[in-house]
């Protein structure tokens, strides 16, 4: 199953959520109304003792209004929940655990290491950077990813997962945080956090109401006070016996849904890194640590079917498959004991062996436990095919590569950040610098536009960015092209450290740099892709929720045919290979293709791709899928992608949802812009 297929199955999953909260609404209404009946019944039978009783226990009407009352009660309070965790994407949830996010310029050890290794994970998946949090008074090792969208997304560890697991450890639970990512579960943790919130909500009303009987009766004396608090008791303890039925229901559900993901998110990881042995050392930590997994939060029980090890003391219904069982799939030679271990003895051997001042020391090589065979194995959780080339020709393995990150993205993401020069990442990595450096890659090779463009800029913002900016000029020749996305990557987690009126200051001028000449080359239209997509909705805009209401292709023909076209004219000047570019694409798409048409340019606009993507989200991923692997046909008809065509359709992907893994090779240079984004040949 590629990324594609799991990104559908995933929607289909909503289905199953849906029937089990439906389930547990039912019962609760049932609940909801037998109880009281019941109770009425046993006092007229205590008031009356040796008289027959003739009683209904079926009233439609009551019935309907108690189905009324709990329905307005528990879907109220889910999509209450649902709204606010949507308000605040991923940070809610961090935060709600007690997360402090970490700043992209921290200088502490452990901080750095962190943000590092997200980094390189997001980079070679082909997204930019997540915030990300740390959980500073949970000891126990533990980790999360949350959000409605990758673009939305956070990843939390624990104080214990960031001090206490090394490099390749930590580096295995953050890949298998962002396969949730990529398997679209984070939706779902999210909608799931907001059911059972909506469940849970008549037994905290409940406990509301016990209180309020008990204070409401102190003070108070007579015949009528005490059978108001003696009802308002009753009414209390029936909530709450409810409420402890919500709980159980919502264990139900949890364990119903997630243990599945866990293994697949194992998998994941293991072909992410392909070192098993880091992913299996952290879990052998959890099981010799006191505090394990389990998170202090008195939220921990909402949020416990998003953790990466169970998140609460154990129980009928952990959401997680057991300990042991996961160890012994990454390492078939686990005898099932675990060292006892503390988190002052994992943070001094750390210091020891990976934060020497001086002179790093080399880490002990971890212990491959499983073949490469295995390996191979495990990753077929995933998907059948056999791992894509990496630089190949094909689109089919490049598209496959969509999502399914492996170790060669990784390496090449370590490449590509370390290639990039250390200045410019300290810029990239602090909000007044990271904005500086956006001005910096829209700067022109000619130095009469650039003089204009820089005159703009000292109109506009702030000295201190002026300041960075005519000191970072000199760096023009450095940025290579294929490092400007990542750059973008980089700086995107300090971006989201600006003001509101910040940040749209800083759109402004973004603008005003763009159109400064009155045309838009491809990477500043892919720039403004990516700053509309991932930023926009933090500081306000409403993020689009786009329904599948496509499952073919049909009616999206029109469509399809801009996004080819577009591609078709920046790439290929001549008709007639700008015609057989076109045919060679429309003929990856299953069906007939006499509904596609070569458009010419004046309707190859960058407001018709807007519309045009607008639409295709609409479709499911199987249609997308189509749709990216006639986009890459289309950019490897003449066996050449250029860096220009690399960010168009980064930018084409990213907007639909699919995120790129740095596997797009560029193999020449031509057509593209000056070394720095600007619109002249270099």
């Amino acid at each position: 199953m590629d990324f594609f297929a799991r990104q559908d199955h995933a929607r289909k999953r909503t289905g199953l959520l849906i029937f089990y909260f439906s389930l547990a609404v039912s019962l609760t209404i049932l609940l909801v109304y037998f109880l009281p009946v019941a109770g009425y019944y046993m006092y007229l039978s205590s008031a009356a003792p040796r008289v027959e009783i003739s009683f209904d226990w079926w009233n439609p009407d009551i019935f309907m209004l108690v189905c009324g009352i709990t329905l307005a009660v528990v879907l109220g309070g889910a999509f209450a929940k649902i709204a606010q965790l949507r308000h605040g994407g991923g940070s809610a949830v961090a935060e709600m655990l007690g997360g402090r996010q970490i700043r992209p310029e921290t200088s502490d050890f452990f901080e750095k290491r962190l943000r590092n290794i997200v980094e390189e994970v997001a980079i070679a998946a082909g997204m930019p950077v997540p915030p990300v949090y740390v959980l500073e008074r949970e000891p126990g090792i533990n980790a999360f990813a949350a959000g409605f969208s990758p673009s939305s997304a956070v990843v939390a560890v624990t104080c214990g997962a960031m001090t206490g697991l090394t490099r390749d450890e930590l580096q295995g639970v953050i890949a298998h945080e962002f396969s949730h990512i990529f398997n679209n579960d984070m939706r779902i943790n999210i909608n799931l956090m907001g059911v059972l919130h909506g469940l849970l909500i008549i037994g905290l009303t409940g406990r509301i109401i016990l209180r309020f009987a008990g204070r409401g009766s102190e003070g108070r004396r007579g015949k009528d006070s005490g059978q108001a608090a003696l009802i308002l008791f009753a009414a209390g303890l029936c909530l709450m016996i409810v409420g402890f039925t919500g709980l159980f229901f919502c264990r139900l559900i949890k364990a119903s849904i997630s243990r599945s993901r866990e293994q697949l998110a194992d998998a994941s990881a293991v072909q992410f890194t392909r070192n098993p042995g880091g992913l299996a050392g952290a879990l052998k930590k959890i099981g010799g640590l006191s505090d394990g997994s389990i998170l202090n939060s008195p939220q921990a029980e909402e949020a416990s079917h998003m953790f990466f090890g169970n998140g609460l003391s154990r129980s009928l219904f952990n959401t997680h498959p057991p300990l042991t069982e996961r160890i012994r799939w990454l390492d078939p030679s686990f005898n099932g004991r675990f060292d006892p271990v503390t988190l002052e003895d994992l943070q001094q051997q750390l210091i020891r062996f990976e934060g020497a001042p001086v002179k790093k020391k080399e880490a002990p090589p971890q212990k491959k436990f499983v073949t490469p065979e295995r390996i191979i194995t495990a990753a077929a959780v995933l998907q059948n095919t056999a791992q894509p080339q990496f630089g190949s020709a094909n689109p089919d393995a490049l598209i496959a590569s969509i999502g399914v990150p492996t170790e060669q993205h990784t390496a090449a993401a370590r490449q590509l950040i370390d290639s990039i020069p250390e200045t410019v990442k300290e810029f990239a990595r602090d909000p007044y610098g990271a904005r500086m450096m956006i001005y910096f890659l829209l700067l022109d090779s000619g130095e009469a536009l650039r003089a204009r463009q820089m005159a703009l800029i000292a109109q506009q913002a702030e000295p201190e960015i002026i300041q960075a900016l005519e000191k970072a000029v000199s760096m023009i020749g450095s940025i290579r092209p294929d490092m400007r996305l990542p750059i973008i990557d980089l700086a995107i987690p300090a971006l989201r450290f600006l003001s509101k009126n910040q940040y749209f200051a800083f759109r402004m001028i973004v603008k005003a740099l763009i159109e400064i000449d009155e045309k838009v080359d491809v990477f500043e239209y892919a720039l403004q892709r990516v700053l509309i997509h991932h930023l926009d909705p933090v500081f306000g805009g409403k993020p689009k929720q786009w329904p599948s209401n496509y499952y073919a292709i049909r009616g999206l023909e029109e469509k399809t045919s801009v996004v080819l076209s577009v591609l078709v004219r920046k790439g290929h000047p001549d008709e007639s290979s700008a015609a057989a570019a076109f045919h060679a694409a429309t003929s990856r798409i299953p069906g007939p293709n006499s509904g596609f048409q070569l458009l010419e340019e004046a309707r190859c606009t960058w407001n018709d791709l807007d519309a045009a993507l607008d639409k295709l989200n609409e479709g499911s991923f199987l249609v997308k899928k189509w749709v990216l692997a006639a986009a890459l046909a289309c950019l490897m008809h003449d066996r050449e992608i250029t860096v220009e065509e690399t960010e168009l359709f980064r930018a084409i992907a990213d907007t639909l949802g699919c995120p790129v893994p740095p596997w797009v090779v560029p193999v020449r240079q031509a057509g593209c812009s000056n070394s720095t984004g600007g619109k002249n040949p270099a």
